[in-house]
C-alpha cells in the first residue's frame, strides 16, 4: 500500500488536489458503505458508510476554505481568511465527535436488545476492500499536509485515519465471526455487529476530540506552544536588550497564519523617528520572518503606558 500511495502523492501536488481526491473517494464509499450496509443487515457497515457521509460534508467544506484561505483581504474581511480554517476544523471535529457518541448509543442499544445478524460473507469483503483503500487515501493525504504543511489536509486524512480503523476493525471482528462459526459457536455471533460498532465508537472519539482540542486554541486566540511561540519570546528579548527599550509581544495563530503584534514604550529623551522605527521592524522581520511565514506583523510605538 505504501508503494501505490507515494505513486499517487506524487500526482497529487496542492492541498485542492488532495481533499478533491477526498471528496470523490467520500461519495464513492459513503454511497458503497451505506449501500451495502442495507443488503448484508449491518449496522457496522451502515456506520462506516454515514461516516464517510459525513467526512463528505466535511471534505466539501474543507476545499471551500481552502480556496477562500489563499484570497487576499478586502473590504469585507480586511484582516483576510485565515481564521476560517480553524472554524471549519472545529466544525468539523464537532460532527465527528457527536456522530461517535450517536454510533456508541446505538450500538450499546443494539448489544441490550440482543444483538442481530449479518451476511459474514459479504461483511468481509466490504471490510477488506474499504480497509485498504480508507488506507490509501490516508498515506496520501497524510503525505500531502506533510509536504505543503496544511491543517486542512491533515485534519482531512484524520478522518481517513478514521475510516480505516473502522474498516480493520470490521475487518478482524468478521474474521472472528467466522471463526466462532466454524468452531461451533455460531450463536455468539449475533452480538458482533453491536460489540464493533460500540468499540469502533469509542476508540474514533479520540481523534476528534485532539482536532477540536487543537483548533478551538486558534478560534479563542489562545497563544500558541511549542517551537515558534519560544523562539519568538527569545527575539523579542534579545531585541529589548539590544535597544533597551520596553517592549510587550502579543502571538496568536489564526489556521496557517501567525498574527504578532509588539507594543514598544519609547522613553522620554529617546527618539524613534519613521526610519528607525522600519529598520527595528526589517531587523525583525530578517529574524522571524522564515519562521512565521506570511503572518500579520505590527510594530506600534508609543509613550503612553495604557497603549501597550
Amino acid at each position: 500500500m505504501a508503494h501505490y500511495s507515494h505513486v499517487i502523492s506524487t500526482l497529487v501536488r496542492t492541498e485542492k488536489q488532495a481533499l478533491t481526491l477526498s471528496l470523490f473517494g467520500c461519495i464513492t464509499f459513503a454511497i458503497f458503505g451505506i449501500g451495502y450496509g442495507l443488503f448484508v443487515g449491518s449496522n457496522a457497515i451502515m456506520l462506516d458508510g454515514i461516516f464517510t457521509l459525513f467526512s463528505m460534508g466535511m471534505t466539501g467544506l474543507g476545499l471551500i476554505t481552502a480556496y477562500l484561505v489563499t484570497r487576499p483581504s478586502d473590504t469585507r474581511f480586511q484582516y483576510g481568511y485565515a481564521h476560517f480554517e480553524p472554524i471549519a476544523n472545529v466544525i468539523n471535529g464537532a460532527i465527528i465527535l457527536l456522530l461517535c457518541l450517536g454510533a456508541l448509543y446505538g450500538g450499546i442499544t443494539s448489544l441490550l436488545e440482543g444483538g442481530r445478524e449479518i451476511d459474514l460473507g459479504h461483511a468481509l469483503i466490504y471490510a477488506a476492500v474499504c480497509t485498504f483503500f480508507c488506507g490509501l487515501i490516508y498515506l496520501i493525504e497524510a503525505d500531502v499536509a506533510e509536504r505543503v504543511n496544511s491543517e486542512l489536509v491533515r485534519v482531512d486524512s484524520k478522518e481517513w485515519l478514521v475510516d480505516t480503523l473502522l474498516s480493520a476493525t470490521l475487518l478482524v471482528g468478521f474474521l472472528v465471526a467466522i471463526g466462532l462459526d466454524a468452531l461451533g459457536y455460531g450463536q455468539y455471533n449475533r452480538y458482533i455487529d453491536p460489540v464493533l460498532v460500540s468499540l469502533l465508537a469509542l476508540c474514533a472519539t479520540l481523534i476528534p476530540i485532539k482536532v477540536l482540542g487543537r483548533n478551538l486554541r486558534e478560534v479563542l486566540k489562545i497563544a500558541p506552544k511549542g517551537d515558534v511561540s519560544r523562539l519568538v519570546a527569545s527575539e523579542v528579548e534579545a531585541l529589548r536588550q539590544r535597544h533597551g527599550i520596553e517592549c510587550y509581544s502579543h502571538l496568536a495563530k489564526s489556521g496557517r497564519r501567525f498574527d504578532l503584534e509588539l507594543n514598544i514604550l519609547v522613553a522620554p529623551g529617546q527618539e524613534w523617528p519613521v526610519e528607525r522605527q522600519d529598520a527595528l521592524r526589517q531587523e525583525l522581520w530578517s529574524r522571524l520572518g522564515d519562521t512565521l511565514g506570511d503572518a500579520w506583523l505590527s510594530v506600534c510605538f508609543t509613550r503612553e503606558k495604557r497603549w501597550l
